[in-house]
């Protein structure tokens, strides 16, 4: 976050304004901030040097803001969230509750919740458009609020809503879930916002209501595939971001705000001083968009990812690259690879930020200067994070929870050959997949677990288009579980 962005939320704050208002301004699709971040500037806790902007400039903002988005949310500085939004979108008739306006481009309306592909075309079509809300418990034709007969809504995990849309739709929307009662009926509201990046595509298919390869519009009333002419509209406004960010970068550039570099000689030049990139690295080297990494105030520092060493071994002491674009699959390859890494806890984590319950931990921990103890209280303090996937690696921790599991059929075959000594050699799909579930019921004391590690490496790799990646990623998990029960300098 700029200085100018902390300054607005430490005003907005001390006017009065609820954490969850101040985050809805500041929070983006291409930007994401978790809460905890407003508590820290509330708490001076996070750039508590930054001094409050003025009356006038958070007028100013808050102006500039409904301006631009006065047709998603007239109500102005309230959350889509907010209570007093939700009720708003209902009216009472007689004796009865309706949806104010029935069906809209940014209201869909559904009886009761359930993953469906309805659902999540529902969610792609509003992300596409404008954003807006889905209503649940809502008779279907009437707009009626008819309640919801279940308790699923209400018992929605978001950590699992959020692996559906990461399987189904790219880019990802954000969805939000409130549970409320109007008329003493329980309703569910999922608030979906307009995605910056859109089109958002669905990257495969569910029955005959979600086509892979579709992108969905929603429309009043409906929502169905886009037409031509919102194709085109999303296309150019795409168009005009781009060149908008282009001319603002090149103005920075201009003004010396902004290094640049010369892919020819590997020269980067700034401001306040020059350096150069072995050329020889100049191919391998990943140059990360702004806003992918957390921002350390006072450490400014190059954001690299690839293989980058300095110029000259004299160098080397002097110059440190930073590496917190940490994924599921660095987890598990930097562990099947046996590399030691940079930031151990950092992987730790990472572990915490994905849907993916099973990743190598013991590994990373075995790297730090920490017990376990300490690090169980250190995962319990991070903000932002999925509740239901850091209680499940502090459980991996506690030894409450293992990867161990036994199956039966071919599984359970390739997993007596294997421990009989019997090279497995997968020659398909079918069988990568089999053995990898064969892995997750090795026993503790399977005496060659060393040997295991190029195995699950050899699988990750077979495994190109990812399907399988869930049990090998569980199978890199045991391994990394027994190679642990296996040690002779255990720490508990």
């Amino acid at each position: 976050m700029s200085d100018a962005e902390v300054g607005l939320i430490r005003a907005m704050l001390a006017k009065g304004m609820k954490n969850d208002q101040v985050h809805f301004y500041f929070n983006r699709v291409d930007r994401l901030i978790s809460s905890g971040r407003i508590t820290q500037i509330k708490d001076s806790t996070y750039a508590k040097d930054v001094p409050a902007a003025t009356d006038d400039e958070v007028a100013s903002f808050l102006a500039r803001w409904d301006a631009e988005h006065a047709a998603i949310y007239p109500k102005g500085p309230q959350s889509p969230t907010d209570i007093e939004v939700i009720e708003a979108l209902f009216e009472k008739r007689k004796s009865t509750w309706h949806v104010r306006g029935g069906e809209t481009d940014v209201v869909e309306c559904k009886l009761n919740y359930a993953v469906s592909a309805k659902i999540l075309r529902a969610i792609a079509g509003l992300a596409n458009n404008k954003g807006g809300h889905i209503l649940f418990g809502i008779r279907d034709g009437a707009q009626v609020v008819d309640g919801m007969s279940d308790d699923k809504f209400e018992t929605l995990d978001p950590a699992l809503l959020n692996s559906h849309l990461v399987s189904f739709l790219d880019p990802v929307p954000r969805v939000a879930r409130v549970p409320h009662k109007i008329g003493g009926k329980k309703i569910g509201v999922l608030h979906v916002e307009k995605h910056e990046r859109a089109p958002i595509i669905v990257l495969k298919g569910m029955g005959n209501d979600l086509r892979e390869g579709a992108i969905y519009f929603r429309y009043v009333g409906e929502t169905r595939q886009i037409k031509p002419g919102e194709l085109r509209a999303i296309i150019e406004a795409r168009e005009a971001r781009a060149v908008a960010e282009f001319s603002r970068r090149m103005n920075r550039v201009a003004s010396g705000a902004e290094a640049t570099i010369d892919l020819d000689t590997g020269e980067v030049s700034g401001r306040t001083g020059n350096f150069v990139i072995d050329k020889d690295l100049l191919s391998s080297i990943q140059f990360v968009r702004e806003g992918d990494f957390t921002q350390i105030k006072g450490a400014p520092a190059l954001r690299l990812v690839g293989d980058v060493q300095p110029v000259s071994a004299a160098d080397r002491d002097t110059i440190h690259v930073i590496r917190d674009n940490i994924t599921p699959h660095a987890v598990v390859e930097n562990f099947l690879l046996g590399n030691k890494v940079d930031k151990p806890l950092a992987y730790v984590h990472a572990q915490t930020f994905y849907p993916r319950k099973w990743m190598p931990i013991w590994h990373y921990v075995h790297q730090l200067s920490m017990s376990v103890d300490d690090l169980v209280e250190d995962l319990r303090r991070l903000t932002g994070c999925m509740p239901s996937i850091r209680d499940a690696v502090v459980q991996r921790l506690r030894g409450t929870q293992s990867a161990y599991k036994l199956y039966t059929g071919k599984p359970k075959k390739m997993l007596a050959d294997f421990r009989a000594g019997k090279p497995i050699i997968p020659k398909d799909d079918a069988e990568l997949s089999a053995f990898a579930f064969a892995l997750h019921g090795l026993p503790n004391d399977f005496e060659k677990i060393a040997d295991v590690r190029p195995l699950v490496l050899n699988c990750l790799q077979q495994d190109t288009e990812g399907k399988h990646r869930s049990q090998i990623y569980r199978a890199a998990c045991r391994v990394d579980e027994i190679m642990h029960h296996q040690r002779k300098d255990v720490f508990a």
